[in-house]
């Protein structure tokens, strides 16, 4: 499927981070076709550079996965295995903290430049500092393979975060692992605890560790490019989201450019050329909103094809099938497979 420029505030993973995902699979042994077969965002097998794939397709990938390689390790495998390169701009700004306590309040910080899937919430305990991975709301459920391969991403490494020496105290996964206890310590070397939500525990002492190398000037410089990307981010994602609401409000066949301008004060000419700076138009905001309600309708009821088809503003079935395929590579019946199978 030919891949496509996704505006910078939808729900979405970049490029770099997704591609040394995708290596890391194939690496594992997987099949690189049937990982991307059908999913929007992904042209022979990789994302477009410089674009963003949606959260959706990336968590499709990662539940066929699960399916095709049932090793319990694999997200962590595959997390630990990515270049640093995989999280751009957030991996120089680490690089060049002064300690690990400010590379990980930066991690906090900057995270949504490389992906919208998740979040790290940060809270004090006696020990030390917890990080918990909080999945982002999405039509595809996330799968714990994808957690783990964030978490891996930095409990992997043997040298630590950004060259520091300092792992992670402890490793939290998420309830109801298919592996015991031991199997992930042995891959870690950590010791390992399951709860709700998934995360990292990092000692106290260790925040203060300095991270060698660390150059100041290259951080103010970074950071200085990292803050103007997520103004951008932040605006693009609040006007999208308004948009998006005012779309769902009037209803899909009825919602136009006129009355979105109306509510947000601008003309359309404005909102036209506002909505072209954040890579996308009226029209394929409104297409991709009634996308994303058909994923989580498929995926999560048990509503008729035809019900669907009604709910979401088709005349007939028939168009509703062909609109789904043609966003989603799958017709409808098959991606209600796909869910339930995964």
């Amino acid at each position: 499927m030919a891949s496509s420029r996704l505006m910078r505030g939808a729900s979405t993973i970049m490029a770099g981070w997704m591609n040394a995902a995708l290596d890391g699979l194939v690496r594992e042994g997987l099949d690189r076709r049937a990982l991307t077969h059908g999913l929007r965002g992904f042209e022979a097998g990789f994302v477009a550079r410089d674009s963003r794939v949606d959260v959706a397709s990336a968590r499709r990938l990662w539940r066929r996965a699960a399916v095709l390689h049932p090793d319990p390790l694999l997200g962590l495998k595959v997390g630990a295995g990515l270049p640093v390169q995989a999280t751009n701009v957030v991996a120089i700004i680490g690089a060049h903290s002064a300690t690990v306590g400010e590379a990980l309040t930066r991690l906090l910080r900057y995270q949504q430049l490389v992906s919208n899937s998740g979040v790290y919430h940060a809270a004090q305990e006696a020990e030390g500092l917890r990080l918990s991975y909080v999945p982002a709301a999405s039509p595809v459920e996330v799968h714990r393979l994808q957690v783990e391969s964030v978490l891996g991403s930095t409990a992997g490494r043997r040298a630590g975060l950004n060259g520091s020496g300092v792992r992670p105290r402890r490793v939290v996964l998420m309830t109801g692992a298919p592996a015991p206890r031991a199997v992930y310590e042995d891959f870690l070397e950590l010791p390992v605890e399951f709860g709700p939500r998934a995360g990292l525990v990092f000692a106290r002492e260790d925040l203060a560790r300095p991270i060698p190398g660390a150059d100041p000037r290259l951080l103010e410089l970074n950071m200085a490019y990292a803050e103007g990307l997520l103004r951008d981010q932040d605006r693009d994602e609040a006007l999208c989201a308004h948009v998006q609401a005012v779309i769902r409000r009037a209803g899909f066949e009825t919602a136009t450019a006129s009355a979105a301008a109306r509510e947000l004060g601008l003309s359309v000419r404005s909102l036209q050329r506002r909505l072209a700076e954040a890579g996308v138009s009226f029209s394929q905001l409104r297409d991709e909103t009634r996308m994303r309600e058909a994923m989580l309708l498929l995926t999560q009821s048990r509503l008729s094809l035809a019900e669907l088809a009604r709910r979401l503003g088709y005349s007939q079935e028939s168009a509703f099938s062909r609109a789904v395929k043609a966003w989603w590579g799958l017709t409808p019946r098959k991606l209600r497979q796909d869910a339930e199978s995964a």
